[in-house]
């Protein structure tokens, strides 16, 4: 039953996902459905998606620095991802981001990646691990490794002001993944 429960909450989230910045803000939204029809293939994604150029604080050796990056993201959310990177450059953390990725074709568009509508913050060091398994990245040791994303740091905070989530699910936990509803 409570299997259930979590697909048909999933179901309903994946139907349509809304986000703003906040009550003040236009009610810009983003219908993963819609996404779909429009990603359908790489060739249809592509028109969808914007590059957008922001900061970062990156480590050269033990002193940070600042870096230039770029990442395609789908064009209806572009504004407010940028929006949440100069919010991290200009948080008091100063937190590093050496890689950074947005849009991704998989061959599908199943992925939040292959609609442009997430992000991954440093993946080596913020892994993919379920029950245990680590699918994707190295390690993740907040604390301990700059580049790994503590809890309550200002890549969650700001991330989270534009209404994406990092993907925590029971045993999966994807460290470097923000998304539309954390998927």
């Amino acid at each position: 039953m409570k299997k259930l429960g979590f697909i048909v909450t999933l179901l309903l989230i994946c139907t349509f996902v809304g986000f703003s910045t906040n009550s003040t803000t236009s009610s810009a939204k983003v219908s993963i459905s819609k996404a779909r029809k429009q990603c359908s293939s790489y060739k249809k994604a592509r028109k969808h998606m914007k590059k957008i150029t922001f900061k970062v604080w990156d480590l050269k050796g033990s002193k940070k620095v600042t870096r230039t990056k770029s990442i395609y993201i789908h064009k209806s959310i572009a504004s407010k991802v940028k929006k949440a990177f100069n919010k991290i450059y200009h948080g008091k953390e100063k937190f590093p981001i050496h890689d950074v990725g947005g849009f991704d074709w998989r061959g599908s568009n199943k992925s939040l990646h292959s609609l442009g509508l997430a992000v991954d913050i440093n993946a080596n060091e913020n892994y993919m691990v379920d029950h245990g398994k680590v699918l994707a990245g190295s390690f993740w040791k907040p604390g301990k490794n700059p580049y790994s994303i503590k809890k309550n740091s200002d890549v969650k905070k700001y991330m989270k002001t534009i209404g994406f989530k990092q993907c925590i699910w029971g045993s999966r936990k994807d460290y470097m993944h923000f998304s539309v509803g954390g998927y």
